[in-house]
């Protein structure tokens, strides 16, 4: 049967299993691997012993400024105070916010699915500030003048980045956004390929949209004019009243002849027989 003092000692372990347990065992390893004891800690940080030994036992989650002097004092991992301090600080019950559904790097095609990704790899990060982002940009420049490839993100691109509002505009532009969401850099050619494909469907898409747009261009001048597009509809029955939009699918306004219907008209769907809907219907 295990004595009481050895009871006390399990008690005061923090539980790892969640946020406040993990961030009490942050501070702890902090402090020990300076050698400093709680009060002397508290010196550091100008903060009580009983203050301390509250922070660090992991029963409830200590005030933001004994986390900070941590930081500042003691040469706890900023990012790290950050991400546990936000975790342990959330109030009991509430939950956290779904991560958006997005495939995984390698299956990204479309610029929905690569916006998507963008978005949920922020989110993974837990969601940090624009301007944590750019603080993490400046610091590895700053570490290194050799990191040209992080060139400067703004925070109102790296919000639209990860809103989905838009895709980054390079490479470059991703892989600074991928730093900033601690993605690991050696998963990058996985995102840069993505990001390629994406581009290239893209152009494609631009190029088969001008080839349909001049190919329907080149019809009309074989037809003529708007005059042949207004004989057609004329001998279907239907009286335009807009000039003619000038498209083969384009909706086109005219009224039925024979029974005054007024409506929305495609060139195409009246060459193959589909005029006015009411006359077409046969009475009940």
């Amino acid at each position: 049967m295990p004595t009481v003092q050895k009871v006390r000692r399990l008690k005061e372990v923090p539980d790892g299993d969640n946020a406040v347990g993990q961030l009490a065992c942050a501070l702890r390893r902090t402090r020990a691997a300076l050698g400093l004891t709680q009060a002397q800690a508290g010196d550091a940080i100008e903060k009580s012993t009983s203050t301390i030994q509250r922070a660090e036992a992991g029963v409830v989650a200590p005030r933001k400024c004994v986390v900070d002097g941590y930081v500042t004092k003691l040469g706890l991992d900023s990012e790290e105070a950050e991400r546990l301090y936000r975790e342990a600080a959330r109030p009991p019950g509430r939950q956290r916010r779904p991560l958006t559904q997005a495939p995984s790097p390698p299956m990204v095609s479309t610029p929905d699915e690569l916006g998507r990704a963008l978005a949920r790899a922020w989110e993974v990060d837990n969601r940090p500030s624009m301007q944590t982002m750019e603080d993490r940009l400046a610091a590895v420049r700053d570490a290194d003048e050799s990191q040209k490839r992080y060139p400067f993100l703004s925070r109102s691109a790296a919000y639209r980045i990860s809103h989905r509002q838009q895709l980054p505009s390079s490479v470059d532009q991703l892989q600074s956004y991928l730093y900033a969401c601690r993605v690991t850099e050696r998963r990058f050619p996985v995102w840069i390929k993505a990001y390629h494909r994406v581009k290239e469907r893209e152009r494609e898409e631009a190029t088969a949209k001008k080839t349909a747009a001049r190919e329907e261009r080149s019809q009309w001048r074989k037809w003529g004019s708007s005059r042949s597009a207004t004989l057609i509809m004329l001998r279907a029955g239907l009286q335009p009243s807009e000039p003619f939009p000038r498209s083969d699918t384009a909706p086109w306004t005219a009224q039925c002849m024979s029974c005054g219907l007024i409506g929305r008209f495609r060139l195409s769907a009246v060459r193959q027989g589909h005029a006015c809907p009411r006359c077409a219907t046969p009475p009940s």
